[in-house]
């Protein structure tokens, strides 16, 4: 397996050298994508352009939640982390809950049956989440503030959203301002380490031209979120990290079978599908040592915050 791994890391390697001798990934921007476009979006709030039901498959033995993204087996990989670490937190939420970055809301109905409100500045990513029925409201950013009372929220989660953001502080703000003294905020986000790992792979200007691609914002340490969290009332009672290196190449390979990869040949649908049902296991085993095994470098924090 490990030289399977790397032989296709290779390939991987090979190919990110061909895009860049015309440019394309250092100029590729998501915000640049025009609203309509029949893309895989997963750099932005639409991962999918409908509100299609994914395949959720549940280890109860290990704790681990996956959701089956059919046009893309590496995010199927990277967000089985989350998936499984929201799922174990949602025992504990308190309602009125809160989808912070909601984006198409296909992330939270693979877990969730009902949230109170949806927040996001995509109104196209909206439209897709309104599709789920699991949403009470869907918001933007702009209607959050003005229309949820202080203190009215129990339960403010957001997976993977707060990086994009070109404004972190008032966000944060909000999600302070809404929560209640007691309420949670539970957040995952892309720290300093993804660069580092991403460099270390292949190297420095690779890892910009793909926090670039991926519309990366704010890759703080974890100092920075602790003393952001904290000046807002927001205790950090929960701060732990995933994703080692070793997933992040993986990562990158699975991402060879997608649609911006080879999906464009025929039959690729299929094969993704197939390597889907041969390799779940195995990544059943890389989650769990993920998520169970934080260690220094990991690319991602989970955090967890309590409103004074």
């Amino acid at each position: 397996m490990r030289f399977v791994s790397a032989a296709t890391f290779s390939l991987f390697k090979l190919g990110y050298r061909l895009t860049q001798s015309d440019g394309r990934l250092a100029s590729r921007r998501f915000d640049d994508t025009p609203p309509d476009a029949k893309l895989e979006l997963d750099g932005t709030g639409r991962l999918v352009n409908e509100p299609k039901i994914l395949e959720v498959i549940e280890d109860k033995d290990r704790r681990l939640t996956f959701a089956y993204y059919d046009s893309s087996l590496s995010h199927t990989f990277w967000r089985a982390q989350e998936f499984s670490l929201f799922k174990r937190a949602s025992a504990a939420f308190e309602y009125p809950t809160l989808d912070f970055g909601c984006g198409d809301g296909s992330f939270s109905a693979s877990i969730l049956d009902r949230i109170d409100f949806g927040i996001d500045i995509d109104k196209s990513a909206l439209a897709v989440a309104r599709g789920y029925n699991i949403y009470g409201s869907l918001l933007t950013f702009d209607q959050m503030m003005r229309e949820i009372p202080d203190g009215s929220v129990g339960t403010v989660f957001s997976c993977s959203a707060l990086e994009h953001t070109s404004d972190l502080d008032a966000c944060l703000k909000e999600i302070a301002r809404v929560l209640r003294p007691g309420g949670k905020a539970y957040i995952s986000v892309p720290g300093p380490g993804l660069t580092e790992q991403m460099t270390a792979l292949i190297d420095r200007p690779f890892a910009d031209a793909m926090n670039s691609y991926m519309y990366h914002r704010n890759l703080l340490p974890e100092n920075d979120w602790r003393r952001r969290l904290e000046n807002l009332s927001l205790r950090v009672t929960g701060f732990t990290s995933f994703q080692p290196i070793e997933f992040t190449r993986r990562y990158f390979c699975f991402s060879l079978f997608g649609n911006r990869g080879l999906g464009h040949i025929p039959g690729l649908a299929t094969v993704r599908k197939l390597l889907w049902r041969i390799l779940r296991r195995t990544m059943f085993r890389d989650v769990t040592a993920s998520i169970d095994n934080p260690r220094a470098g990991d690319a991602n924090f989970f955090i967890i915050a309590t409103k004074t």
